[in-house]
């Protein structure tokens, strides 16, 4: 099995492959897929250790919490040359779709609005980064 993937543009990780297109290595795309993930990983593990460390409680705090949160991580994605459609998806979307049946239902804590939003948009990131063409220089590459 190859440990490249075809890129379209050149990259610090690219190497000259011989037909004079570059090849982009695994390694580069796990670098970039980790880079990417590295804030809101880092985010939500502050954002779980604070809420812990605070004994906050209440929807307000929680509301602010989470909001702080997403507008990080859409920072993040945005500086990542994500579109805005898909930081929007991804960081409000994604976590409301999922959270607000549970919630209207009187399901969903302060609590557990702070442990699932956060969680929900990394996953959401994941997934999203599985399914989207690798970011090669800040850009994403053009869908064939």
């Amino acid at each position: 099995m190859s440990s490249t993937l075809l890129g379209s543009a050149a990259d610090p990780l690219d190497a000259p492959g011989a037909s004079g297109s570059h090849e982009v290595s695994v390694r580069a795309v796990l670098a970039n897929y980790a880079i990417t993930l590295l804030v809101p990983l880092v985010g939500l593990v502050v954002l779980l250790r604070g809420w812990t460390i605070t004994a906050a409680d209440g929807w307000p705090a929680a509301v602010a919490a989470v909001g702080i949160f997403a507008g990080g991580s859409a920072a993040w994605l945005h500086r990542r040359a994500w579109s805005p459609a898909l930081v929007q998806l991804v960081t409000c979307a994604a976590p409301a779709a999922l959270l607000v049946p549970s919630a209207a239902l009187g399901l969903l804590s302060a609590d557990g609005l702070v442990l699932w939003a956060p969680v929900t948009t990394v996953l959401a990131v994941c997934l999203t980064l599985t399914h989207e063409p690798l970011p090669v220089n800040g850009r994403r590459c053009p869908v064939r």
